[in-house]
């Protein structure tokens, strides 16, 4: 698949506008060169990670496609860690539904953009890394620019953006860059690592991006089966397991929330479970920029796809002092 080059204009500076423009990508660049005041609000990182490790973060770029329930905290988790670049993309608006669960969501943010409206609040924690808006989404003029140079990337599209997806997933791979997707179902997470030479997003959902455009159009003007296909695609590809919590079989939750897809497109999200499923995202996007730090560590590896790692905080188990599990 060829990625067209953008041709978008750059804009480095150190203050967002008050509003986006649609020709632009905001890059805002460190207020300060003087490096004492990173070190010191990333001093608690160390003895977790050695000051050679910090570095490492400093010197790293993470993209991050989707600045809603996961994203946007992700960005100021990752931030907060001192990931020296960060580039967040999103082309939609705060509305109020999104002010359970999403970063930058408030009731002054209700129809502003969320990229834009992100990274002032990531400002506001910082102002002395790089911060670069996508304010147009990832599409086929924003996504190379987007990718090129990151060290990782991080897929928190909506979920029925397909063909969205599988352009970020395309360009990704033509420029040798591994992609995290996670997601947040019920009170439980799955984790996917997408590598350059492994399984494609399209093998995923089994569909082109000719034809996800096609079938996307077609759900927009009101096409019922087109919808129902996308569901279908995307609780394949990025929900493997879907859980059951509720123990009336007369409805349950699995019931509910394709009730909710299906006649409303729209998808449920507790409010609790993002920040968990953000935090495992984090942990592992930081373990991944510091896997070639020399530092040995024993952690779970993470099977590239059609491999995942799956946690669910509802249904894990207790261990007790005896040593027991139950």
């Amino acid at each position: 698949m060829e990625i067209p080059v953008s041709s978008l204009v750059v804009l480095s500076r150190k203050v967002l506008p008050r509003v986006p423009e649609s020709t632009i990508i905001y890059r805002l660049i460190p207020k300060y060169t003087d490096l004492s005041f990173y070190y010191e609000r990333t001093d608690r990182n160390i003895g977790w990670i050695t000051h050679d490790e910090q570095d490492i973060l400093r010197s790293s770029v993470v993209g991050i496609a989707g600045t809603g329930g996961m994203g946007g905290l992700l960005a100021s988790t990752l931030l907060r860690a001192g990931v020296g670049e960060i580039r967040i993309a999103d082309c939609e608006m705060f509305d109020a539904s999104n002010i359970n669960r999403q970063f930058a969501a408030t009731r002054s943010t209700i129809g502003k953009s969320k990229a834009f409206e992100t990274a002032r609040f990531l400002r506001g924690i910082s102002d002395d890394t790089t911060i670069a808006v996508y304010p147009q989404g990832i599409t086929e003029d924003t996504v190379s620019h987007f990718i090129d140079g990151c060290s990782i990337i991080c897929d928190e599209i909506e979920a029925l953006a397909v063909d969205s997806r599988i352009l970020l997933h395309a360009s990704a791979r033509s420029l040798g860059v591994s992609l995290f997707n996670c997601n947040t179902i019920g009170f439980s997470t799955n984790l996917f690592l997408y590598t350059p030479k492994g399984m494609t997003m399209e093998e995923a959902l089994g569909m082109t991006y000719d034809s996800a455009k096609e079938l996307k159009s077609r759900a927009a003007n009101g096409d019922m089966v087109a919808l129902r296909e996308i569901i279908d695609t995307i609780i394949r590809a990025v929900a493997p397991e879907i859980p059951e919590y509720r123990s009336s079989k007369k409805e349950t939750d699995i019931n509910a929330f394709y009730r909710r897809l299906t006649q409303e497109g729209k998808v449920s999200i507790i409010a609790t479970n993002p920040p968990v499923a953000t935090g495992f995202l984090a942990n592992r996007v930081l373990l991944y920029l510091l896997r070639n730090s020399g530092v040995s560590r024993h952690i779970a590896e993470i099977p590239p796809m059609p491999g995942y790692l799956h946690l669910d905080t509802a249904q894990i188990k207790g261990f007790s002092r005896t040593g027991a599990w139950y």
